[in-house]
């Protein structure tokens, strides 16, 4: 039967092919359906065997003997089997039958309906013969004979062309196509999906094997670390290192969730182990505890502590509860000595201790001090315990990660009461530590302050310059502590050993040592003789690791104040403006109550002078009192108590203190000027209210001298204030610390200095200078009243000197009765502005007579000889060191002395030279240095036409007036130089004028105007530039 079948599967297959012809130009969708059609014919052979794939056969006869065969396929295969359903019926299995004849009829269905497709003629051919049509080719019974060549002879005929029922074709074959393929991936994926079900069983057995495994493994290295955990001495470093790195691992084991299910083994062991990481915690936390981190022998022991942490996972939190214990041993200190009690106690020690009640002050500077000293201990140990704690974090490495101790602190979240003050230059464990102690130490001493309404805060205060010394000192050893490289540090240089040492590895610090050091000393000589001791550590070189160590306890170092200055601890220590942390609140109220004790006197200044009238009334009765002299020497005592803090022996502070202390006299200088000015008389807004007649002084400036000789006497304690209070107490055993303190506390008193120089010279000196220059001015005005005019000798054939006429008895009277009773310096200055305004204003006043004979000349010369003599005596007379030349930088002296060469300059005598030869001669003439431009331009006047008006003609004005509106009475020269060259350019205008409508210009030389147009540009360009 399978032979049969087989033969007529081959037939049917080849009709089917012939039905439904494949071209080879035909797509390959086309052979993908026609494929999947072949295979569906060779699953079921009964379509072929009884006809259900020929389109003429009826459905109806060809389903019941292909349901039937079906029926008997499924009892022989079921009698084959052996597993006969007895229990089903012949209705159940007919049904399923039916059902599968159904199925196939639906493929057969779809057969014709693909072949009405290909073959429409020959399925609804005689239809269209029905109505009319005629069709081309044969009759239906020959097309349909004739099928299969016809199809191929009309697929041949089209190919190359596309036709819409080919193309329906090939998509209903590729959805048949899809369908086929869909079940096919149905049963591949359930087999899959049964495959699946029994790997991820096997799979979950292997799993719960593995865990099992795992579990037997955890517990077996439980108990190993455990039997290796009983075997440590916590006393021992090195046993607690290694336990705490069983402790870590057991831990880690401990936590795992598969050892937390209630396993007998592990939970016999985990109060053991439990116990055990206790102990480990507590002798760790122990030992942290008891290190003073100080000395030498506990800083490797400070490193293996934090290795014990680390293999504990708590090295951020050991650190910083470290840091905190180091915080509050500071605050703790702090505030036992800002304290009340303390202040009382310290008081009461001092007139306790005190043999005398006048040394009672000194006394308690002195335990003011000491009590300074034990502070500023205890915070330098815990200073360095904080700093050395980093040190070790920073040089310490985890031998096994090789990870440094400080990035595991870095990494780590900072503590809240820490996070605050991170910032760009404060991001280091010690610079946190510092930045927060500062601000703890503002806010105690912020209390204290306001405490009771500030009835500590003159106590407190009195601290500051012991506690400022001591916090130097403190600053001075963390500089010390700090190397400047690694290299410095461990003392040596980097090269090879003889078997691989390397002497960078050389740490002073924690202790290790390479030898490498020692063994160059060999190397020199015999380099094979240098033994390897790059793990044994020699004497010698403990001992020099020693000594190295020791300069972080012992005492201040060579550290630069100025390094100690710019270091960021101090800043935050001294606090600013900005940022008023740490001392910044002392040293405020410590300022405050320096200059209120040095301006406690001043209340007793300058008092009004009240009394009381008849009528009960109080009336101002005159100038203010004037203090007395023992008044006024209480300045020159507080003065000097006040420069004495910060001396380290007097006073307990530091020597940088003297400018803070400067500044506070400064600020009493400038109050005791004001009151000083207020004190005046208020005559110097007189024009002679301090000269009377005959050149006396006025009862008003002797009032106002009175009181700047008091302010004169203020200045002279300032300036011997420094040498008094650093320089004369230790003489002859000066130090250059003495001397630069004393240098810096005259640079800080020089402010004040010259404030009271600026109120006594505006208040007084000026005017008074004023109104003596007036005085003198209107002496000289007498030049223009024909002194000077060509005349015969007298009897005794010498000429009148009108300078030794008038002069001597004048600057005498000054002299003595003015000048002298003044203090020195103010007398110089004062002699100083009269001699130049005397010697400007007699050269202005001279320079204007015209005509200018030969006479004349020879007569103002005498009087430039006799007034300087005069002058030299009145100047070296009572300005003490200062002489004639030495007056306004020597220009009125050089003056002078020019004009004797001018009055002769005989460049004018040769008329064949034009004026601009006459102007460059006058150019290169030395004298032309020295004069101003207004002296020469005015003298040139003399030998000008008549038409050429002088300048004080031109304003109007008398020559007198004209020549002191050139000059300042206060001795100043250069004021009226402009004004002056603006006059003459206008004198030269109107001769132009003049000259132009006149036919002569008259006597006189014609080129001095167009030389003065010449010459006064250049003159004012070069006194410009000087």
């Amino acid at each position: 039967m399978n032979s049969h079948s087989g033969g007529r599967h081959g037939r049917n297959a080849k009709q089917l092919q012939a039905l439904n012809p494949q071209p080879h130009h035909e797509s390959s969708a086309q052979a993908a359906a026609a494929n999947s059609l072949q295979l569906l014919l060779r699953e079921d052979q009964l379509l072929m065997q009884y006809g259900l794939t020929e389109s003429r056969a009826n459905p109806d006869q060809v389903a019941f003997p292909y349901a039937a065969a079906l029926l008997q396929l499924d009892e022989d295969g079921e009698q084959s089997n052996g597993n006969t359903d007895k229990g089903s019926s012949t209705k159940d299995r007919a049904d399923a039958c039916l059902q599968e004849v159904e199925q196939r009829l639906a493929l057969v269905e779809s057969l014709a309906v693909k072949l009405s497709r290909t073959r429409p003629e020959a399925v609804a051919g005689h239809l269209l013969r029905l109505h009319g049509y005629e069709l081309d080719g044969t009759t239906e019974q020959e097309g349909e004979a004739a099928a299969a060549p016809a199809a191929t002879a009309v697929t041949s005929t089209t190919t190359g062309s596309t036709t819409l029922s080919s193309i329906r074709d090939r998509a209903d074959r590729l959805e048949r196509q899809a369908d086929v393929l869909e079940s096919v991936a149905s049963r591949v994926d359930c087999s899959l999906t049964r495959g699946l079900s029994r790997m991820e069983a096997s799979c979950t057995k292997l799993e719960r094997v593995l865990k099992l495994s795992n579990t037997l493994k955890s517990i077996l290295r439980l108990q190993f670390e455990t039997n290796k955990l009983m075997n440590y001495d916590l006393e021992d470093q090195r046993d607690l290192t290694r336990a705490a790195a069983s402790v870590s691992v057991l831990e880690e084991l401990l936590s795992q969730a598969e050892l937390q299910q209630g396993i007998d083994v592990v939970e016999k062991m985990r109060p053991e182990i439990q116990s055990t990481a206790k102990q480990v915690r507590e002798s760790a936390a122990r030992l942290l505890q008891e290190q003073t981190f100080t000395k030498t022998t506990a800083l490797p022991k400070l490193g293996s502590i934090f290795q014990v942490y680390f293999h504990l996972g708590e090295l951020p939190s050991a650190v910083w509860n470290a840091v905190n214990q180091a915080h509050a041993k500071a605050e703790s200190l702090s505030r036992e000595l800002f304290n009340p009690v303390t202040l009382v106690n310290l008081a009461e020690q001092a007139k306790r201790t005190a043999k005398e009640s006048r040394l009672i002050q000194k006394k308690l500077r002195q335990i003011r001090a000491e009590a300074a000293q034990e502070w500023i201990q205890g915070m330098t140990e815990i200073a360095l315990q904080v700093r050395n704690m980093q040190r070790v974090l920073a040089r310490k490495t985890d031998p096994v990660s090789r990870q440094l101790f400080v990035d595991v602190v870095n990494t780590a979240p900072t503590p809240p009461a820490y996070a605050e003050y991170v910032s760009r230059d404060i991001n280091s464990i010690f610079a946190l530590f510092w930045a927060r102690l500062c601000s703890s130490l503002s806010s105690i001493l912020g209390h204290i302050l306001l405490q009771d309404g500030g009835k500590y805060a003159p106590d407190v205060a009195a601290l500051y310059p012991p506690v400022r010394a001591a916090g130097l000192e403190l600053i001075n050893r963390l500089q010390e502590s700090l190397p400047s490289s690694i290299l410095d540090e461990a003392g040596t240089t980097s090269f090879a050993g003889i078997l691989g040492g390397t002497a960078t590895m050389d740490d002073n610090f924690l202790e290790w040592n390479s030898g490498q050091s020692a063994a160059n000393e060999v190397i020199g000589d015999n380099p094979q003789a240098a033994p390897d001791q790059w793990s044994r550590q020699t004497d010698s070189n403990h001992a020099a690791a020693k000594a190295s160590s020791q300069t972080y306890t012992t005492g201040l170092s060579s550290s630069s104040l100025s390094t100690v200055m710019n270091s960021f601890e101090w800043r935050a220590l001294q606090g600013s403006t900005k940022s008023p942390t740490g001392l910044f609140g002392l040293q405020q109220a410590f300022v405050e109550a320096c200059t209120d004790r040095l301006c406690a006197p001043l209340k007793y200044m300058f008092p009004e002078n009240i009394q009381v009238d008849d009528d009960g009334v109080a009336i101002n009765a005159g100038f203010h009192l004037l203090p007395s002299k023992y008044d006024v020497q209480r300045f020159d005592e507080n003065i000097r108590q006040e420069l004495a803090f910060a001396d380290p022996r007097e006073g307990g502070g530091d020597l940088t203190l003297v400018t803070m202390v400067s500044d506070c006299v400064v600020t009493m200088t400038s109050r005791f000027c004001e009151l000083a000015k207020n004190a005046l008389s208020g005559a110097s807004s007189q024009r002679d209210g301090y000269i009377g007649e005959h050149w006396s002084m006025s009862d008003s400036l002797q009032h106002d001298r009175k009181v700047i000789a008091i302010v004169y006497t203020l200045a002279k304690y300032l300036r011997q204030a420094p040498d008094k209070t650093f320089i004369a107490p230790y003489r002859p055993t000066v130090s250059s610390k003495h001397e630069e303190a004393a240098n810096l506390c005259k640079a800080g008193l020089v402010p004040g200095l010259h404030a009271i120089e600026k109120m006594v010279k505006s208040t007084v000196l000026n005017p008074v200078i004023r109104a003596l220059n007036r005085r003198i001015a209107n002496v000289l005005a007498r030049i223009h009243q024909g002194v000077y005019i060509d005349s015969p000798t007298t009897t005794d054939g010498e000429f009148p000197a009108f300078v030794q006429k008038h002069f001597p008895d004048i600057f005498e009277t000054i002299a003595t009765s003015i000048l002298s009773k003044f203090p020195p310096e103010y007398a110089s200055y004062m002699a100083s502005a009269i001699a130049s305004y005397t010697i400007y204003c007699f050269i202005s006043n001279s320079m204007l007579i015209r005509p200018f004979g030969e006479t004349a000349r020879l007569h103002i010369t005498q009087d430039v000889s006799d007034l300087e003599l005069i002058l030299e005596q009145f100047v070296v007379k009572y300005g003490g060191s200062l002489t004639l030349h030495d007056v306004g930088d020597g220009r009125p002296y050089a003056e002078l002395r020019a004009v004797r060469q001018m009055l002769f300059w005989t460049g004018l005598e040769d008329m064949s030279k034009s004026s601009q030869e006459i102007s460059k001669l006058l150019l290169r003439e030395p004298w032309m240095k020295v004069v101003r431009p207004s002296t020469i331009l005015h003298y040139l006047f003399s030998s000008a036409p008549k038409l050429l008006s002088s300048p004080h003609h031109m304003k109007r004005v008398k020559a007198e007036d004209y020549a002191m509106s050139l000059l300042s009475t206060d001795g100043a020269s250069s004021e009226g130089e402009d004004a002056a060259w603006i006059n003459v350019l206008t004198c030269c205008d109107a001769y132009q004028q003049r000259v132009s409508s006149q036919s002569a210009a008259g006597e006189g030389d014609a080129r001095i105007p167009h030389v003065l147009m010449l010459l006064g540009p250049e003159l004012l360009r070069r006194r410009q530039r000087n």
